[in-house]
This record gives structure tokens, sequence and C-alpha cells, in this order.
């Protein structure tokens, strides 16, 4: 079991009785106990005492963190009765994710998962974790899903200051779903090894037997025979050749050529050992062992080495240790985006974001938020062993932090630099957690080329979430309660990119008034309004008189919508062609049979002129969307019908447009999206002779078109109940 590398027995201690009772957890299973759980089911009386004597006796003196299992388990045992049966499901489900995870590379993440519980279990202001979490069994996905939820909806509670947890419990559930993300994903991988090798067997050895043959054209042929066993072989041939069983199929010229049997094996083994070459991460990003045993010795060493504190706060402020030696309270560093600030009472670094739209002109500022910068701060625990440093020679510094580097590298295959020293959480924050915006915002790397400013919007308080996320994955034992003080739900980026609780309430609106209007000249109305913000979100399209286009331009087998929405900048068409996926398609194909019951209804109210123009519709003569309009007659929807009912909303109308372009720059290529929104060179787009795209790259768009409706729960207008949409 992976749990018994933490319960190792030494001279001075035995922990075999923590093994025992680990072992019974572990066999456990959740489903025998829904109706009622007792201690007495895992572990005898006898056996509580002798372990509550091992931690009194032994253990007084060491530290918890050298022990993490074993100090979880003994804080099972003495849970207080209210929250006993809870703790000891919760037990069992966590041995399990330990057995998931490998003792070698997941040391770190095991720690945490026993110190979040182990509080849980004996401090009255964590016990709220029992209350909150759901009630088992369960499985890890649907946990999972469950988290999520429950983190995401917490952070609106509490922006909104009617929270239900706090921040710091918000962090605390945050760090959890770290924890069982990565049991979740070695599970996977260990069901995908299983599948790839159903067996462990040797592969079996195969006789080979091999005949020649001369004909009259002095054409020599071979015929080989496979046997398994003991071959019987004939006494003019006096070679047994053995080749491995690999399952390969021989084609006929194969089967009568020993030469092609060989060169096919070759070949085969070559590209299995090519791909396994490329399936290799990358050797000069930061993997999770290793960012986790650097922060480790910087973090140990940091309280007495002025040297690795200086080396830890490289690290934490993503800068050259170089531009951290000026010792001055405030100053700016050679790239002029960042400050710093070195005090007792100010201990932090303020990230500026570069928010030009070109290199000559900036953005307006009625386009932007407030602030243009975040700031992170600094753990001041440290300040004074770095303040050491400002005697010291700068020569000595270098030698001594080549020195200190070298020998951490000498335990790694990573070749550690000073260089590359600050990369280590924004490495971290891209390839383990998957946020890859805010790993070039840590950086400091200008994100222009990612997604410009003007299209995307992030929260102060997401960041410095995202940054305690890392430093709990890298570093578990650093508290990292400094930071809350510092969360600001001040907002920079563009003010055009509304946030997503504001989309999904905008649309839930938009579906209300849909569905709940008795009157159907007003339901058409609305229906049109709905379905011009689907597509004006799905198709990421300007807004425009001319769209959506008329169905002549609209392609519902190979869902592609031709329009024109910008100037003329090249001799040549000024439209293109944007897919759009099912959801889409089959809204459209809704709205028209409803606008086919429509007809029918209004013919009862209305004259032909009046709804001439929904047969226009379908003849291809007019736009998609219509509209009933004070004057009785049905006509195209126009923009100006969209500002009148949507004035609540201080955005401009192409809001839709710069929230898809900082959702699909998550998902998607950005030439393509380049190309999707009319950002590309002259003659490089989709359907241009000189494209380099092919009609299969629309895949990713629509694969992120889907992902959006499901995240906006967007509900189809499918049931038309003959005068509402139910």
């Amino acid at each position: 079991m992976n749990g018994y590398s933490y319960l190792e027995d030494t001279q001075e201690l035995k922990l075999e009785p923590f093994r025992d009772f680990y072992q019974a957890l572990a066999e456990a299973k959740l489903e025998s106990f829904q109706n009622s759980i007792k201690l007495n089911d895992f572990i005898k009386p006898t056996e509580i005492i002798e372990l509550n004597n091992i931690i009194n006796q032994k253990l007084i003196e060491k530290s918890i963190s050298e022990y993490p299992l074993v100090n979880y388990l003994i804080a099972v045992i003495n849970t207080p009765s209210a929250y006993q049966a809870n703790a000891l499901k919760w037990a069992i489900f966590n041995t399990r994710c330990i057995e998931l995870l490998d003792s070698k590379e997941h040391a770190a993440t095991v720690a945490n998962l026993c110190m979040r519980f182990r509080l849980a279990c004996r401090k009255r202001e964590y016990h709220w974790l029992y209350n909150f979490l759901p009630a088992l069994p369960m499985e890890l996905e649907d946990l999972l899903e469950f988290l999520n939820k429950a983190e995401t909806e917490n952070k609106n509670l509490l922006e909104r200051s009617t929270p239900k947890l706090t921040a710091k419990q918000i962090g605390q559930l945050a760090n959890i779903r770290v924890i069982y993300t990565y049991a979740h994903t070695q599970s996977d991988r260990q069901k995908r090894h299983r599948q790839n090798n159903p067996s462990a067997q040797e592969p079996p050895q195969i006789d080979v037997r091999k005949t020649s043959k001369i004909t009259i054209d002095d054409e020599q042929t071979h015929q080989t025979y496979f046997e398994r066993g003991i071959a019987k072989q004939p006494r003019e041939d006096k070679t047994i050749e053995k080749v491995e069983d690999h399952n390969f199929e021989f084609n006929p010229l194969e089967q009568s050529s020993i030469t092609a049997q060989i060169n096919n094996l070759k070949n085969r083994i070559l590209h299995q050992n090519k791909n396994e070459l490329m399936s290799k991460s990358n050797p000069h990003v930061f993997d999770l062992p290793t960012a986790q045993y650097i922060m480790q010795i910087l973090l140990e060493r940091a309280e007495n080495s002025p040297i690795h504190a200086l080396l830890l706060f490289s690290v934490l402020s993503f800068t050259h240790y170089e531009e951290l030696l000026v010792f001055r309270t405030r100053f700016f560093l050679s790239s002029r985006s960042k400050e710093i600030r070195f005090s007792h009472e100010n201990c932090f670094f303020k990230q500026g974001i570069d928010n030009s739209k070109f290199k000559d002109a900036l953005l307006k500022e009625y386009m932007l938020n407030i602030g243009n910068s975040f700031t992170i701060p600094l753990p001041k625990v440290y300040l004074d062993r770095i303040f050491q440093l400002k005697n010291w020679d700068k020569a000595d510094i270098a030698s001594d932090v080549q020195d200190y580097l070298r020998r951490i590298s000498d335990d790694l295959t990573f070749p550690l630099t000073t260089q590359n020293l600050p990369r280590l959480i924004s490495d971290i924050t891209l390839n383990e957690l998957g946020y890859e915006l805010e790993s070039k915002l840590f950086a400091g790397e200008n994100v222009n080329n990612y997604t410009p400013c003007h299209y995307f919007s992030t929260k102060i308080i997401d960041i410095l979430d995202i940054y305690i996320q890392t430093l709990d994955l890298v570093c578990p034992q650093l508290d990292t309660g400094y930071i809350e003080e510092f969360k600001s739900p001040i907002t920079f980026g563009s003010q055009q990119v509304p946030n997503l609780p504001f989309v999904q309430s905008f649309f839930y609106q938009l579906d209300h008034k849909v569905r709940n209007n008795l009157n159907p000249f007003q339901t058409l109305n609305h229906y049109s309004m709905w379905l011009w913000h689907i597509c004006m979100l799905t198709t990421s399209a300007r807004p425009s008189e001319s769209f959506p286009p008329s169905l002549d331009y609209i392609d519902l087998d190979n869902k592609l919508m031709a329009v024109a929405d910008k100037e003329q900048r090249y001799s040549g068409t000024i439209g293109r062609y944007l897919p759009f996926n099912n959801f889409l398609r089959d809204e459209i194909q809704h709205y028209l049979k409803y606008l086919k019951y429509f007809l029918q209804l209004a013919k009862a109210y209305l004259t032909q002129e009046q709804v001439q123009a929904i047969q226009e519709v379908f003849d291809g003569e007019r736009l998609l969307l219509l509209f009933y309009d004070s004057k009785g007659y049905v006509r195209n929807l126009e923009l100006s019908d969209i500002q009148k009912y949507c004035t609540e909303i201080a955005l401009q109308r192409n809001w839709t447009r710069h929230f898809a372009r900082y959702f699909f720059a998550q998902y998607c290529n950005e030439d393509l999206i380049n190309g999707i929104f009319g950002h590309d060179e002259a003659m490089q787009e989709l359907f241009d002779r000189y494209s380099g795209f092919k009609t299969i790259d629309y895949d990713q768009i629509r694969a992120a078109q889907d992902k959006l409706v499901e995240i906006l729960a967007l509900k189809s207008m499918s049931t038309f109940t003959g005068m509402t949409i139910a």
C-alpha cells in the first residue's frame, strides 16, 4: 500500500498499529456503512490506547509535518462524537485517494490532504468542513463537480457581500479541490494503463524455422514458419532464431520474406521509441515534483540563510534575484511594469498590465476599468534575512547563489538557473492548474498576442486565489494567510467584457421573457432578441443591421453562416464564413417552425400585407429575425429595437463579441480566432485561395461553442404549445 510509506518503522518508533488501522480503513467499503459507522468497527479500544501512548510518549517532540498520516489517523480517533461518523467516512474516502497518489511524487499533496482533515477533526473553527461536504458514498468525479460549483457560488456570494463562507474557507475548499483533482487524474491514468496493458506477462518466445529455395532463374526466396514450443528443425537448416511475439500481422509479401519482416519490426520499434520520446515533458519547463523539491529546500533554509531567502523572494515575485538587491523602500524594475516595496509595513510587488492596443496607440480611458495592475504581497518574516545582504559584496552574492543552485540541481535532472527560477510558479499555474492567461499575467508577459487587453476582464481577487492555489500545490507548508488582506474586488481590463455571472443572468432573463409571455406578438419580439444574442455570442459577429443574414446565406447542413460586417480592406470579398454548432442550427430551425405557427395565428388578426415579411424570410428575401412593431406590421429586427429593450445594460452593443473573444482564446488557436473575428492578415481568411487553413479547423470553434452553451446553461426553444414556448 502507498500509505505504508508514511507509516514505516524506525529504530525509535514502531508504527505497525497505525498500519493495521490504516489497512482497515483502506479495505472498508463505504456502501456497507450507510446506516451507521463506529470506530470499534475498525480498531479495538486496547489498540486505541496503544496508539495514543505512541503519540504521547514518542511523538510528542516530533513535528506534525514529519508524520502527517500518523497525526491524521490519531485525529480521526479523537474526533468529537458529533463529527466521529463523518470523520470515519471521509477517512475511508481519503485512504483510497492516498492509494491513488504515488508516495514519491505526491508526498506534499498527501501531507496537505492529511493536514486539512486533521484540522477538521481537532479544531472547532475547522469543523464546518464536515458539515459542508456532501454525504458519502460519492464518486470522486461527482465530488469534484460539487466542489467546483460550491467554490464558484461562494465566490460570487462573497463579491456581493452576502457570503456563506469566508474568504479563508473558500481558499481551503479550493485547496481540497486541487488535491482531489490530482487523485482523480491519477485514477484516470491507472485505468488507461490497465486498458493498454491487460496483462503483465512476459512476451512469449516463438521459434522461427527458415527454408530457402532457388528457382530456375537463380532467384532465392525464403519461407518462414512460426512454431510455438520446440520447433522440429530439418537437418539441412542448422539455425534456430528467436524473435519476440509483438502480435504483428505480416502482409503476403512479408510472410514469404524474413528480410521484409525484420525491416517491418525495426521500423515499428523506431516509431515506438520516437513516440515515447515525443510524449516526454519539456525538460526546460518546471514539473510539479521538481517545483515542490526546490520550494521545500528554499522554505526550510530561508529562515537562517539570506541567500535562500533571496531566492525564495525571486520565486514568489517572479523576479530575477539581482533586481531585488536594490534595498530601497520602493523601486521599479528595469521593465518599468513592476514595482517592489520592501519594508516591514509594506512588503509586496505590483505587476502592471500592458493595456496598449497597438504600439503607438493606447486604449481610450472609457474602455478601461479602474486599475491596470495587481498587487501580490510577500512574506515579511524573511525581510530581516534579505536586508543582511546590504553589506555583502555583489560578487560574493552571485557566487553563493550559483553555488546553492548547483547543490539543489545535483539531485535534479532539471537545469536550474537564476534565469528560469522566477518562472517556477507561472509554469505550475499553466501546466498543472491550466490557467493560461493568469500564468502570463504573473510572469509580466504582454498578453496582447494571447487575448488583447480590451478583450478580457479579470478581478484581482481571482488572480490572488489562483496564486494561492499554486502555492498550496508547490509548498503546502507555507502559510498563505498573509495574502488574504490584499484581496480586492477591483477589476482590470476592458469594461466591455462582462463576467460570467452577468452573462448567465442576462440570458436567463431573456429566456424567462420568451417563455412567460402570453401575448404571441410580444413573444415573437422577445424570441427574436433572444436568438439575436445567441447568434452574436456564438458567431462573434459585429453588430450590424444585416446580421443575422437571410436563409440564402445560412448553410444549416454544413453549419456555416456568411456575413459581411466589416469595411473592405483590399480588392476581393468583404465577407467571411462563420461556423456555428449544432445548438444554433437547431435553434434556427425551431425559430422557423415557430414562424409558421405565428403566421397561421396572425392571419386571423392581420392583413396579408402586415405579415408578408414572414413568407419573405422563408423565400430568402428577408433577414432571418422578425419584429412586430407598434404600427401592427411584422418587419425585420433592428439594432434600435435591441437598444430599446436592453436599456439597463451599460455596455456597448458588441459586448457579446468581446466576451466570446476572451472565452474562445482559452480553447482555440489564435490564428483561427483572428480569421473568425476578421482580424487576420490580407488573403489569410479560411476560405481564401492562399489560406493555409482547412475546413476541419472549424471543429475547434464549434467545440468551444458547445462549452459556452453548457457553461451558460442555455435552454432550447423546441417546445411550442400553440401559444407560448414552454
